[in-house]
């Protein structure tokens, strides 16, 4: 009588098909879900704009600057500062979060 054995993992079965169907799906849900995101945060900004006339200012002399920046400096240029900008504040949010957890493992150390 004779055995079967098994070496390596086993065939998943997958196909490129599948494949391609998961990531079409995944897309999907990251375009629907940043869609909703924006729409909530254009009409957030509409109600703001309309109630608030500080919100009203300031919001317009940023809108002008940038534009500003974008007939000076091109479209790319523009994106590129707005990223750069996104990107720090999150660096900066990290770097906090990052000394909060090495103080509380201090304090939870010393306890």
């Amino acid at each position: 009588m004779g055995y079967k054995v098994k070496r390596g993992s086993t065939p998943t079965g997958s196909t490129i098909k599948d494949m391609l169907t998961a990531f079409v799906r995944r897309m999907i849900v990251v375009i629907i879900v940043l869609a909703v995101m924006v729409t909530i945060g254009y009409v957030c900004f509409q109600i703001a704009y309309e109630r608030f006339p500080v919100f009203a200012d300031a919001a317009d002399d940023l809108l002008s600057m940038i534009k500003g920046f974008y007939v000076k400096h091109g479209l790319w240029t523009t994106l590129g500062v707005i990223s750069f900008i996104c990107i720090g504040v999150w660096a900066i949010g990290e770097e906090t979060n990052r000394k909060e957890r090495r103080k509380d493992a201090m304090n939870e150390m010393m306890k």
